[in-house]
C-alpha cells in the first residue's frame, strides 16, 4: 500500500469514528434577548444571525431549524427580515419548528413560517392588530408658560404638531392611516397565507377572542403543541417520522430548550487553502443625523470614505435607521456616499425608520432596500420656534435687554427666547426653509433619477411604507439585510460560489463592551456627558417631557430640519 492509499485510509478511519458528520441535527435557533437583564446592553447587530441562517441552509448536516423565540423582543422590521431569512432556509427543502411563550401578532407572525408551532404551557398570546399614536404637548407648554410657533410650509411635514396641537391634522391622519393599512394587510396576508385562513377565519382570530392561553391556542388551531422541550422534540419528530437527538445551539444556553449543546456560529470566510476572500463591508447608520451625536456624521462620513478606497472592499451596505436631525450632518452622509458609489456599489438597506434626513444619507445609493415596515420618504423640511409665554413671570424671573439692531434679542431670554417671532422675521425663516427644501428635493431627484416635478408629488413631507415608497420609486426593492448582502454581492460581480468577508462598521469600542457589563458605569458616564451639554435646556426639557427628543429639538430652536415627529 504506498504512501497516498495510506492517507485515503486514515481519513476514512476518522470520517467512520465520528458519526458526527454523517449524522442529521436540527441547529436550535435561540433568539430570546438574554442582554435584556442589564438595561444599558445593546442587542447584537442583525447581521450574524443571519450568516447563521445562511450557513444552515447550505449545511448538509442540518435538517431543520428549532426556533426558539419564547422571550423575543424586536421591532416587527427586523423579525419580518428574519422570516424572510427563514423563508429562504425552508425553500430548500428544510424544516422549521417554532417555540413560542408571550407572544404578539409580529412575533406570531415570524412563528408562522414553522412547519409546526410549539407553546408553553404557561405561555400568553394576544392578536391586539396594529394602532399609531401620537402623543401631543400643547396644554401641558400652555400651562408652563411655553409657547411655540409651528414654522411648517409643506402638507406633510409634522414633526411640530407634537407642540402645537392636540390632535391628529387631516394630513397627519391620511399618511398614518395608509402606513397602517400596509403594515396590517401585509401581516394579514402573510398569516392567510401560512396558516391558509379565510379572511372569515383571520377576522375571527383577531376580533373575538383575541387573546389567548396556550391551550385555547391550541383548541383555534394557532399552535400545535403545548410544551417545552419533549414538546419541540415529539413536534420534530411528526414533522421527520423519526427521532432526532442530535442538536447544536446558536445563541444564549440558559434559556436554550435541549440544554447546553455544541455551539453553531457564522460561517467563515474561507479556508486555510483559500485566496484571501473579497470584503463586503456592513455600515451601521443609527440615529438622528447630528454631526458627533446619534449616527455622528463625522466619523461616519469618513469610514465611507475610507472603505470606498479600501481595494480589498468590492462593495458597502449601508444599514440605515434614522428619524432625521441635522441637514448638514445628512448631507456630509450623502457626500461621502456619493464619492464612494463612483469607486464601488453601494447599497442601503433600510431599518425601522430611514425618513427624512434618514432617507437624505440613503437616496444616493447606488441601490435602495426598505423593510416593507419601513417608515421613510418625509421629504421635506420644518422648524418650531419655542419661546417665553409666561413661564418667566410664573417663576419670577425677569429679563432686561440692551441691543444694537432690530433682531438682536431675539436670541435673548433666561430660559428660552423671550418673544415670539415677528411677521416679518417668519418670512425671512420661510425663505429660509424653503430653500434648503428646494436643494433636498433637487438632491433627492438627481439621486433617483426623476424629474423633480414627480419627486415633488412624493415630497411635501409625506411618509410611505417600504412596501409603497417601492411603487412611488424612493426605493428600488423591498427586503432586509439578507437581500441586500446579495444585491451588494451581484452588483460587486462576486461569484455565488465565492466566499465572501464581512466586515463591521463602525467596531466595537473597548468602553461600550465595558458598559454593556457595568450599568452603573453606563449611567456614570451618561451623567459625566450631560454636563457638557446646555444645563438649561437640559433641566427644562426633563421638566416639561423627558424624552431626548425634545431636549434635541430644543438644542436647535429656530433651526429649519429634515425630521420626523417627537415620536421616532
Amino acid at each position: 500500500m504506498n504512501v497516498r492509499h495510506k492517507y485515503l485510509t486514515l481519513v476514512m478511519l476518522f470520517l467512520i469514528s465520528f458519526p458526527l458528520f454523517s449524522q442529521k441535527m436540527y441547529l436550535e435557533l435561540n433568539l430570546n434577548d438574554e442582554y435584556s437583564g442589564n438595561p444599558f446592553a445593546k442587542p447584537k447587530p442583525p447581521l450574524e444571525t443571519f450568516l447563521v441562517i445562511e450557513r444552515a441552509t447550505n449545511d448538509k448536516r442540518v435538517q431543520g431549524i428549532i426556533l426558539n423565540i419564547a422571550d423575543v423582543s424586536r421591532e416587527r422590521d427586523y423579525l419580518w427580515e428574519l422570516r424572510s431569512a427563514l423563508e429562504h432556509f425552508k425553500a430548500s427543502g428544510k424544516k422549521i419548528c417554532a417555540f413560542i411563550s408571550n407572544a404578539d401578532i409580529d412575533v406570531y407572525c415570524l412563528a408562522s413560517v414553522a412547519d409546526k408551532i410549539v407553546m408553553d404551557e404557561l405561555g400568553t398570546l394576544n392578536f391586539f392588530g396594529y394602532a399609531i399614536g401620537r402623543g401631543y404637548a400643547r396644554n401641558t407648554l400652555d400651562k408652563l408658560g411655553i409657547g411655540v410657533r409651528e414654522l411648517r410650509y409643506f402638507e406633510y411635514k409634522s414633526a411640530s404638531e407634537t407642540f402645537t396641537r392636540n390632535s391628529m391634522s387631516p394630513a397627519d391622519r391620511r399618511q398614518y392611516n395608509d402606513y397602517l393599512d400596509d403594515i396590517f394587510n401585509l401581516t394579514r396576508d402573510t398569516l392567510k397565507k401560512a396558516r391558509g385562513w379565510t379572511d372569515e377565519e383571520f377576522n375571527k382570530v383577531l376580533n373575538n377572542d383575541f387573546i389567548y392561553s396556550a391551550k385555547s391556542a391550541k383548541d383555534r388551531g394557532l399552535i400545535d403543541y403545548i410544551g417545552g422541550g419533549n414538546a419541540v422534540q415529539m413536534a420534530i419528530m411528526e414533522i421527520e417520522g423519526d427521532y432526532i437527538n442530535h442538536f447544536n445551539l446558536y445563541g444564549g444556553s440558559v434559556s436554550s430548550l435541549l440544554g447546553d449543546n455544541p455551539a453553531y456560529s457564522a460561517p467563515k470566510a474561507r479556508s486555510f487553502f483559500e485566496s484571501k476572500p473579497p470584503i463586503i463591508a456592513v455600515v451601521y447608520a443609527n440615529g438622528e443625523t447630528a454631526m458627533t451625536q446619534g449616527m455622528e456624521a463625522v466619523k461616519l462620513s469618513r469610514t465611507i470614505r475610507e472603505l470606498a478606497n479600501k481595494s480589498g472592499v468590492k462593495a458597502i451596505i449601508l444599514r440605515v435607521n434614522s428619524p432625521g436631525g441635522s441637514a448638514s450632518a445628512a448631507d456630509l452622509v450623502d457626500d461621502a456616499v456619493r464619492y464612494a458609489k463612483t469607486r464601488k456599489p453601494v447599497v442601503v438597506s433600510m431599518g425601522q425608520t430611514a425618513a427624512s434626513g434618514g432617507y437624505w444619507v440613503a437616496m444616493n445609493a447606488s441601490h435602495i432596500v426598505a423593510n416593507p415596515y419601513t417608515i421613510t420618504g418625509s421629504i421635506g423640511v420644518i422648524g418650531n420656534w419655542f419661546y417665553d409665554n409666561g413661564l418667566n413671570g410664573k417663576l419670577g424671573l425677569s429679563i432686561d435687554t440692551l441691543q444694537r439692531g432690530p433682531h438682536a434679542d431675539l436670541m435673548t431670554g433666561v430660559l428660552l427666547p423671550r418673544r415670539n417671532l415677528t411677521d416679518q422675521e417668519e418670512e425671512r425663516y420661510k425663505s429660509y426653509i424653503i430653500d434648503l427644501y428646494n436643494i433636498f428635493t433637487g438632491k433627492a431627484a438627481e439621486g433617483r433619477g426623476m424629474e423633480l416635478e414627480k419627486l415633488e408629488s412624493v415630497a411635501q413631507g409625506r411618509i410611505f411604507s417600504g412596501l409603497r415608497a417601492q411603487s412611488v420609486g424612493l426605493v428600488d426593492s423591498t427586503g432586509g439585510l439578507s437581500d441586500a448582502l446579495n444585491i451588494a454581492r451581484t452588483l460587486a460581480e462576486i461569484s455565488e460560489k465565492k466566499a465572501v468577508k464581512y466586515e463591521e462598521y463602525p467596531k466595537p469600542k473597548f468602553i461600550d463592551k465595558l458598559l454593556e457589563s457595568l450599568p452603573m458605569a453606563s449611567a456614570i458616564s451618561s451623567s459625566f456627558a450631560k454636563s457638557k451639554k446646555n444645563q438649561t435646556v437640559e433641566f427644562l426639557a426633563d421638566f416639561i417631557l423627558p424624552d431626548i427628543n425634545l431636549r434635541y429639538r430644543l438644542e436647535n430652536n429656530g433651526k429649519a430640519m429634515p425630521i420626523l415627529p417627537l415620536d421616532f
